[in-house]
């Protein structure tokens, strides 16, 4: 006499057989990056170099530094110092000057390293994000877009950062920083801003000089 599985033993076998199958284990999330402060802090003593600006709604992006008028004058010509002892950021100016020295993309700038100028920026390790913070506190002359009262957060997945120039451009990812944060637009409503920083390394400065050097970005 032959035997039968009941229906509940077939219901049974079928979920466990289904259950078991490689494409419905359950995938854990990856682990969020997290950042050394004390070398996120030394990055920050190289000047920082304005290389990106880009305003994101929805699948929609702008690049402020052509479009918005108020960048005009700091396109190719701005970089941030910095002060991890007092918490501020100050502006340096810069001007570009054609690269023949580098192979690639390579930009070059003469850079005034004597004075430097407030932005209303400050800055502050957040340890419960694990993160650098740059918040607003004043419109500055010198940054008129700086908008009091706003927060970024430093970008853990992309942050890269190499002590010299050499190691920089031998580099297969380019030394960043990238930093964002979400703001509500009265016109577009919830926006998102992501700035680029990248480090300006010193590679040329004439015997005696203490106003003006020779940087490169990569």
């Amino acid at each position: 006499m032959k035997r039968f599985l009941s229906p509940c033993c077939l219901l049974l076998l079928a979920v466990w057989q289904f259950g078991c199958s490689k494409d419905d284990v359950p995938k854990q999330d990856p682990k969020p990056v997290t950042l050394n402060k004390d070398s996120v802090i030394f990055a920050t003593y190289y000047p920082q170099y304005l290389a990106e600006a880009y305003r994101f709604k929805g699948r929609d992006s702008v690049n402020l530094l052509t479009e918005n008028p108020l960048f005009d004058r700091y396109r190719n010509a701005a970089s941030l110092q910095f002060y991890s002892d007092n918490g501020y950021i100050n502006f340096w100016s810069l001007s570009p000057f054609a690269n023949r020295e580098f192979p690639g993309n390579a930009l070059t700038f003469m850079m005034q390293i004597r004075t430097n100028q407030p932005t209303g920026l400050r800055m502050a390790w957040d340890d419960e994000k694990g993160t650098l913070m740059v918040y607003s506190t004043t419109t500055s002359d010198y940054l008129p877009m700086v908008i009091p009262g706003k927060k970024a957060y430093l970008e853990t997945s992309t942050f890269r950062h190499y002590r010299t120039w050499k190691e920089a451009q031998a580099a297969a990812v380019k030394p960043r920083m990238v930093f964002i944060y979400d703001d509500e637009d009265p016109k577009l409503g919830k926006v998102t801003y992501k700035i680029t920083l990248k480090p300006l390394y010193e590679y040329y400065r004439e015997e005696n000089q203490q106003t003006h050097a020779k940087f490169v970005v990569f």
